[in-house]
């Protein structure tokens, strides 16, 4: 069975509806035809020289991407520029580009759905729906854990879950809790929220010293889960999906960890 790029982007738009991202996100087709054959997809939340290498090795002639190296204009195209090399690469080799951002991360069954229960949320809802008239969709998410735990026993939950071991939190590690927001990658522009909804910590990732002190003003303890880490596991519920929905295509996931931070 011949499959064409638009087959693949009908799959995927309909698991992460485009009008579900956010103004301006750059998203969908961005290098490519919507005519071209494709027999081998990579999936990869970001691209680096590596991710690229790896989708070359595998034959892939289409990737797709939660995080695009188009995410800000480009003002030069220099083999010397980190993104720059990688998308100059994907159109030697004739590649098409597809990305699913804000759109992954709002839609039901997207990244915070996934991060919910890799974490044993349950009873989820949406942190902050889209607008008035998209309640279904929207970011983060929270919900209660099964049992009570202490702060510092999800983190160290998020921790094992995620993979991850440079999780950070703040609080009093005793603090008992039961009711937790999510928002896989930069999310604690939503802390109000989760303390207006009734949460009492907040996993998400890249939490800035003075969005620490502000949260625990507040009363909220927050957890520190890693970009890379909070989001990654998403990839591979849209893998299995598109796996699922599409005949006549080998499909490969990255396995190569992008997430630059040590422990």
């Amino acid at each position: 069975m011949t499959i064409k790029c638009r087959e693949i982007i009908h799959v995927l738009e309909n698991y992460a509806p485009p009008r579900f991202a956010l103004a301006d996100d750059p998203i969908g087709l961005q290098l490519g035809h919507p005519n071209q054959i494709i027999e081998r997809l990579f999936v990869a939340l970001e691209m680096d020289d590596e991710v690229l290498r790896e989708a070359l090795d595998f034959g892939a002639q289409m990737i797709v991407v939660h995080h695009t190296p188009f995410f800000k204009p480009f003002k030069q195209m220099r083999e010397d520029s980190f993104h720059n090399r990688v998308v100059l690469d994907m159109i030697r080799h004739r590649m098409a580009l597809y990305t699913a951002h804000t759109n992954l991360d709002c839609v039901r069954g997207g990244v915070n759905d996934v991060l919910a229960e890799r974490l044993g949320i349950k009873e989820t809802e949406i942190l902050e729906p889209l607008n008035e008239n998209t309640t279904s969709a929207g970011l983060g998410r929270i919900g209660m854990l099964p049992e009570p735990m202490t702060v510092k026993a999800l983190a160290d939950c998020t921790a094992e879950a995620l993979g991850n071991g440079n999780v950070r939190f703040c609080g009093d590690p005793k603090t008992m809790i039961q009711r937790v927001a999510v928002c896989g990658g930069t999310g604690a522009f939503l802390m109000l929220h989760a303390v207006q909804k009734g949460a009492q910590a907040f996993v998400t990732a890249d939490v800035k010293h003075h969005e620490a002190l502000q949260a625990l003003d507040m009363g909220l303890c927050m957890i520190d889960g890693g970009h890379y880490a909070t989001e990654r596991p998403a990839m591979s519920i849209l893998a299995r999906h598109l796996e699922t929905h599409l005949e006549g295509v080998e499909i490969r996931e990255a396995q190569r960890c992008t997430d630059p931070f040590r422990s």
